[in-house]
Order: structure tokens, then C-alpha cells, then sequence
């Protein structure tokens, strides 16, 4: 009897570490899989940098095209609902672009942005650790028009245009917190009239539009 109560004394530890040996790699999986599951929902800030193709239709001028580098910050606030990651975002971005062409009266002109934003709704489908989403919303840029003319005058007139943004990304976690975003843009500004000279008689159509392809950085605050 003793005998039998020193062996069971002694299975019992042995038994306890084989289950502690089986579980472990069961609750380790477990544990990564709730550190690297991506929690959408809430807020988030961030920023992002890329590539600008920028176009300018006139009245004076055959379409006009130059790329630059664009850079700038995101704020947003996402939710789940029905399976889907609805919500909003705002970003804010400064600008480099500037395109010359020349009036046919042989003077010369320029088209300067320096700064632009948008305020944009947001829908996508989680896929693993990703996120799948479209976006659409309102956009402006702020914009200086230049001119010189042969005789040597000049005139310079900033304007705002507003119109629509659209597009599509791609969004991933690669920490708890903390997410990388590639996504591309085609921003269409409302043509307005814009004079050359600040004479009446001069105004011109001035009609813009970019594409951006751009990635980000993204940090959840939840």
C-alpha cells in the first residue's frame, strides 16, 4: 500500500508536466494569435508620403503634366458593423507642385499647389490581418496662379478649388497598435475661372487633377 501511494505521489508531477508540455504550444498560439489580432474599431492616427501626378487643362495651353513627392498626416476614426469596417478620415498634405506653360500671347505662366486635404469616407472587408477598403470624399487645394507677359508685366492670384476624391487600399497590422497602408488616389478639382491679369477680360478656365500613389503609417489609439 505505501508502495502504491509513493508511485501515485510520483505519476502525478510527471502527469502534470506532460499536460503543461502539451498546452504550452496550444496557449503560445493562442497568445500570438490575440497579439497580432487586428482591433479596428476606434480611433487612429498617423502619416504618409508619396508620389503625385499632377495635370492642368486651359483655354490657352494643351494639357500640362508634372510629378512630384507629396507628404502628410491622417486622423480617422473607424467601426464595425455588419462584417464591414465603416468610417471617416481627414488628412492633410503638403504639396510641391508647380507646372509652367506659356499664353498665346507669348507671355509665360505657372501653376503652384502647396498645400491640400480631404475629408473622406471610408468602407472596407477585414481579411486576416488586413484590411481591403475604398474611400471617398470632398478635397481642396490651395493654389497660386502666376503670369508674365511679353511686355513685361506681371500678376499673381491665389485660389482654392475644391472637388472629389476617390480610391482604393490596402492596410495591415505588423504590431498590436500599429498598422502600414499602401493606397492610390485620383483627386478631381472643379474647373473655375481664373483671370491672368485681374482683368475681367482675361479670364482663363483653369482646370486641375492629380493621382496619388501613397503608403502610411498608422497608429490605433484603442
Amino acid at each position: 500500500m505505501v508502495a502504491f501511494i509513493a508511485l501515485r505521489a510520483r505519476t502525478v508531477p510527471v502527469l502534470a508536466l506532460g499536460v503543461t508540455a502539451l498546452l504550452l504550444p496550444i496557449t503560445t498560439s493562442a497568445a500570438r494569435a490575440d497579439f497580432l489580432a487586428p482591433i479596428w474599431n476606434g480611433a487612429y492616427v498617423g502619416f504618409h508620403g508619396g508620389a503625385k501626378w499632377s495635370d492642368i487643362d486651359t483655354d490657352f495651353s494643351s494639357t500640362v503634366s508634372a510629378t512630384d513627392i507629396t507628404v502628410g498626416g491622417h486622423i480617422g476614426y473607424n467601426l464595425g458593423l455588419a462584417g464591414l469596417i465603416v468610417g471617416v478620415e481627414a488628412d492633410a498634405n503638403l504639396d510641391s507642385t508647380k507646372l509652367g506653360f506659356t499664353t498665346s500671347g507669348g507671355g509665360v505662366g505657372a501653376f503652384e499647389t502647396d498645400w491640400s486635404g480631404s475629408i473622406r469616407g471610408r468602407i472596407g472587408v477585414p481579411v486576416g490581418p488586413a484590411l481591403l477598403y475604398a474611400t471617398a470624399g470632398y478635397a481642396w487645394t490651395e493654389a497660386t496662379l502666376s503670369h508674365a507677359s511679353l511686355g513685361g508685366g506681371s500678376f499673381s492670384s491665389s485660389h482654392t478649388f475644391n472637388g472629389v476624391v476617390y480610391g482604393i487600399g490596402a492596410e495591415a497590422f505588423v504590431l498590436p497598435n500599429m498598422s502600414l497602408r499602401l493606397e492610390a488616389l485620383r483627386f478631381d478639382y472643379a474647373a473655375d475661372d481664373i483671370s491672368l491679369s485681374g482683368a475681367n477680360n482675361m479670364l482663363q478656365e483653369i482646370d486641375p487633377s492629380e493621382t496619388v500613389v501613397r503608403a502610411g503609417v498608422t497608429f490605433h489609439l484603442n
